[in-house]
């Protein structure tokens, strides 16, 4: 009746494109790995990158020339900057707030209490995230996804493998608004 759209190959993938989010079919383990099952059955492992924050050195070009070099031909990665939703430092500011002594003047009071309505009325604060998509393509694949986090150490740059609640937050994030049916 209706013809799904065809995907369009992955060299020529447009940015922003979620059909592959939006059709995805559950989650299954990959080794160790939690991996999302693609619209296309492929097995699709998810890491967060972010910078150490001891090395001033970052140097995350670097870290991606290093993956995308040590690759084999044919093998997808993708990498995604994302805005993420962080409540984490404004709640921090408000329980300051709320801890400062008690005022003594009616005036100050209300500019306490008004600093207070203005931060809990304020929007969420958004920090940007690095995410790799890895389409597994098999056994061969799990020795270079493992490799990962001490190829971009040596760039400043760490790697934390996602969970499958984590993932699964990413794809809601990003369009999919019911992922378990």
């Amino acid at each position: 009746m209706f013809k799904k759209p065809a995907l369009p190959p992955p060299e020529q993938e447009e940015i922003g494109y979620t059909q592959s989010f939006v059709l995805a079919k559950g989650f299954i383990t990959v080794d160790e790995f939690d991996a999302l099952i693609g619209h296309d059955n492929t097995k699709r492992l998810f890491a967060q990158l972010s910078a150490d924050p001891d090395r001033p050195d970052v140097r995350p070009n670097d870290a991606y020339l290093s993956m995308l070099g040590s690759m084999q031909p044919g093998w997808i990665l993708r990498v995604l900057q994302l805005f993420w939703p962080d409540p984490l430092p404004r709640q921090k500011f408000l329980e300051l707030i709320q801890r400062w002594p008690q005022a003594q003047y009616e005036g100050t009071s209300i500019l306490m209490d008004g600093l207070a309505l203005a931060v809990q009325g304020q929007g969420i604060p958004y920090t940007r995230k690095t995410i790799i998509e890895f389409v597994h393509p098999g056994p061969e694949g799990t020795p270079w996804w493992q490799s990962i986090p001490e190829m971009c150490a040596t760039h400043g740059v760490q790697v934390k493998y996602m969970t499958r609640e984590e993932i699964e937050a990413l794809a809601h994030w990003i369009f999919n608004p019911n992922l378990s049916g």
